[in-house]
C-alpha cells in the first residue's frame, strides 16, 4: 500500500472507531508514541486497547488533517483535534480542541512507528 493510502485508511479507521483496522496498519511490532503524556504502545494489542481508551475518554473525537508532508519513508500530518471529554469527577462535558502533529515512519507498506504531538498544558488548560 503506498504512503498516502495507508494514512487515508488509518484516519478512516480512527473515523469509525474501528481499533482492530488501526492495529492491523502497523507492523506486528509498531509502536505509537504519545509525546506530551510520555507514553507509548508497542504491538497491535496494545494500540488497540489504547485506542478503546482514547474513545471511551473522548467518544466525539476528530481529527481535522491539514496537510500531508512525505520524505522517504516518514509522513507528518498536522491536524486539529476536537472532542468532547467528560471527566468522571463532576460530569460536566468540556470541549477540546488542539493542534497536533502525526509523524508516521512506513516500512513494508505499514505502520511502523507513530508520534503524536500536541500542547499538554494546552490539553490540562481546556479541560478546566
Amino acid at each position: 500500500m503506498d504512503h498516502a493510502t495507508l494514512i487515508d485508511c488509518l484516519y478512516q479507521a480512527y473515523a469509525s472507531r474501528d481499533a482492530d483496522q488501526v492495529a492491523s496498519l502497523y507492523h506486528p511490532d509498531g509502536w505509537h508514541e504519545e509525546v506530551a503524556m510520555g507514553k507509548r504502545r508497542e504491538g497491535r494489542a496494545a494500540l488497540a486497547e489504547g485506542l478503546v481508551g482514547f474513545w471511551r475518554m473522548l467518544p466525539d473525537v476528530a481529527w481535522d488533517r491539514r496537510g500531508y508532508i512525505r520524505a522517504a519513508d516518514q509522513v507528518a500530518v498536522p491536524y486539529v483535534m476536537t472532542g468532547t471529554f467528560t471527566p468522571r469527577g463532576d460530569g460536566f462535558p468540556r470541549q477540546i480542541a488542539l493542534d497536533g502533529l502525526h509523524i508516521f515512519e512506513i516500512r513494508d507498506g505499514l505502520i511502523a512507528s507513530s508520534k503524536d504531538m500536541w500542547d499538554l498544558d494546552l490539553f490540562k488548560a481546556q479541560m478546566g
